[in-house]
């Protein structure tokens, strides 16, 4: 009988645990998900919005940013000098005063990460390449290149003379055919 006594009290107990663990749950789901969306400005569907702590209103009064840049509830931007332009669907503007791609570049790097984890299952590993190995690598790119701005320099001096000389009725010299002929094989990828 001492059994049948204890089996209430049990879950009584199991009911105030789920409750608890229930209402832990619907506390962490109710709390604000962090701003997915950098601050600035966009244009959807003809409407301009603000976007402030990861929130987007309607924009009511013009909007300045950093650089000078105002944005007008028309969506008309007028810069610092007075040019006026429209804010084309689908573009924001950043806190710095920039026209980016809204889909593209107003997603803070947080957002970047969640969106990340989420498409691929895991996260992105950055690894950066220090200036002197890029420029290092750019370097047997970079005499090529003036090597061969060297040879078309040639050639088109060549090309000129000849077109000199059949411009005043005299017949070029066959070894100036010969030598275009030669830079131009040279040239040929």
């Amino acid at each position: 009988m001492a059994q049948f006594s204890t089996f209430p009290r049990l879950l009584l107990l199991a009911a105030v645990l789920l409750a608890t663990e229930a209402t832990a749950l619907a506390q962490t789901s109710a709390a604000p998900a962090p701003a997915q969306l950098k601050d600035g400005a966009f244009r959807r569907n003809g409407k301009v919005y603000r976007l402030q702590a990861g929130q987007q209103f309607p924009l009511t009064v013009p909007l300045r940013f950093d650089n000078g840049l105002t944005l007008r509830p028309d969506g008309i931007m007028v810069s610092k000098s007075g040019i006026r332009q429209l804010l084309e669907n689908g573009k924001a503007i950043n806190n710095q005063g920039d026209v980016v791609l809204y889909k593209d570049d107003m997603m803070t790097p947080a957002a970047i990460e969640r969106h990340d984890e989420q498409v691929t299952g895991g996260s992105t590993v950055v690894i950066e390449t220090p200036a002197v190995a890029n420029v290092a690598a750019l370097v047997p790119l970079l005499a090529s290149t003036t090597q061969r701005l060297a040879q078309l320099q040639q050639l088109s001096t060549l090309v000129n003379e000849r077109a000199t000389a059949l411009a005043a009725g005299k017949a070029p010299n066959p070894a100036l055919d010969t030598q275009i002929e030669q830079l131009t094989q040279q040239l040929r990828p």
